[in-house]
């Protein structure tokens, strides 16, 4: 069975579009972010990945290709901050 998670907490995309994720740290920690079903290329340059630390007090922008049709989560993969809320959905919509 498929939960879904309530409107609000999915952010729309359209298959095929070009994806910038920014993930905005104004904590005093590091937090890994990390897209499940997609890889991403930072927008500073470097290799694909599926995982970004992003410092504290920064902001790190990532780009993707919506190719993979579904609901995928996003969240920090320090678990107890993904307990907490540190986590939203990716949902594909009809173009």
């Amino acid at each position: 069975m498929l939960v879904r998670p309530p409107r609000e907490r999915v952010l729309p995309v359209r298959a095929g579009e070009r994806v910038r994720l920014r993930f905005v740290n104004r904590s005093l920690m590091w937090h890994p972010m990390h897209p499940h079903g997609h890889t991403f290329a930072l927008t500073a340059g470097g290799i694909r990945k599926d995982a970004a630390i992003v410092l504290p007090n920064s902001t790190v922008e990532a780009d993707f290709d919506a190719d993979n049709l579904g609901l995928w989560m996003i969240h920090c993969h320090n678990v107890y901050h993904a307990e907490v809320g540190m986590m939203t959905n990716l949902g594909y919509v009809q173009a």
